[in-house]
């Protein structure tokens, strides 16, 4: 759990705890709020196998650069066919909005059993992330997926925040990685509105000195 605050009212009570404390100014207050790669991967579990003993690829002969060159291998759809295996479209950060962290960049396709629908649990996950600074992609990793991939996607769109003025709190959810919040806690007000986009939260902050954000997950 993380507390959000902002600079000045962290400066003023000079205190410590053994939560984590993050200061940021009142634009970045909301970008700030990011998940990585290992907590990404950890939501499902990930247990990391080796991508070309799996799938009888000679590393020789087959030395993917790009998770693209994978998911396009006439070898590796066969093998997948006979293990009677699909692989679903490759999906993308970089093409909608998310909770990454905006110094990564991540691709990944998950892996089927041929008789199930998209809807299913699937058995593993091929991912690639790089910094978005550097131009070369880091190595193709491989995984199988051990928990719900639903919170694999809840960590890229979603958040609960708890947001605290004076002796009050309010609870908000988004699932449209921050765009919207929505009050789940029945305390609304004039202020707290049960609807609330992202410029209304900064505004919040901006104009309310006794303000704090907690993320709860």
């Amino acid at each position: 759990m993380k507390i959000l605050k902002k600079y000045n009212q962290f400066i003023s009570e000079n205190v410590f705890t053994e939560e984590i404390v993050d200061t940021f100014n009142d634009i970045d207050i909301l970008e700030s709020i990011v998940t990585d790669t290992d907590s990404l991967l950890n939501s499902i579990q990930a247990e990391e196998f080796d991508l070309y003993s799996v799938f009888e690829l000679d590393k020789n002969k087959f030395n993917f650069e790009t998770i693209e060159d994978l998911h396009k291998n006439e070898h590796f759809d066969k093998v997948l066919e006979q293990g009677n295996l699909k692989k679903e479209t490759i999906e993308s950060t970089m093409e909608s909005e998310t909770f990454i962290d905006k110094a990564i960049d991540i691709k990944f396709f998950l892996i089927h059993k041929k008789d199930d629908n998209q809807l299913s649990q699937p058995i593993a996950i091929i991912f690639q992330s790089k910094l978005r600074k550097n131009t070369k992609w880091d190595e193709i990793k491989a995984y199988k997926v051990k928990e719900d991939m639903k919170k694999f996607y809840d960590k890229l769109s979603s958040k609960t925040i708890e947001i605290k003025k004076g002796n009050k709190n309010y609870i908000y959810n988004t699932s449209n990685s921050g765009n919207d919040w929505q009050l789940s806690s029945p305390n609304k007000s004039d202020i707290f509105k049960e609807y609330m986009n992202k410029k209304d939260i900064k505004a919040l902050l901006k104009d309310h000195n006794d303000v704090s954000i907690t993320i709860i997950e």
